[in-house]
């Protein structure tokens, strides 16, 4: 990890907050409650990204516990398929291409057609449970 130090600045090292972590662990379930709301094909796009905000999440606070901080998303895709033995590099791919996608949401007003969740929400959902077990985990640790 001591070789993020060629991307200072967009990379920071900060003292470990298992507090932070906890705390977005409650917004994930939040967010995840809320996905309900969002079950009709209407609402594909926002649900897509309402993924993206969760998996956002997850990583963030598993930086959190290690004592990083980063305010680029790429970086927090790269740091979980760099440092998290448990997600494998398909994975890691699906993750990029949720942000990307994401991205194309929020800056171009792309809408993301139902069939895209068809072929991917339960790929998506397993990688945000992996996630989720291992920042539990590394709070217990």
């Amino acid at each position: 990890m001591e070789e993020w130090d060629e991307f200072s600045d967009k990379v920071k090292r900060i003292r470990k907050d298992p507090e932070q972590a906890s705390s977005l662990l409650k917004m994930v379930d939040l967010r995840e409650k809320n996905l309900i709301s969002l079950a009709m094909p209407e609402f594909s796009t926002l649900r897509t990204e309402a993924h993206y905000e969760i998996v956002k999440e997850l990583i963030t606070a598993i930086l959190a516990i290690d004592g990083w901080k980063t305010t680029s998303h790429e970086m927090l895709i790269g740091y979980v398929a760099k440092n998290c033995k448990e997600i494998d590099a398909s994975e890691a791919a699906l993750l990029d291409q949720l942000r990307h996608i994401r991205n194309d949401i929020a800056y171009r007003g792309v809408m993301i057609t139902p069939s895209y969740l068809e072929v991917n929400e339960t790929h998506i959902r397993k990688v945000i449970e992996k996630l989720k077990k291992l920042v539990s985990i590394k709070l217990c640790n």
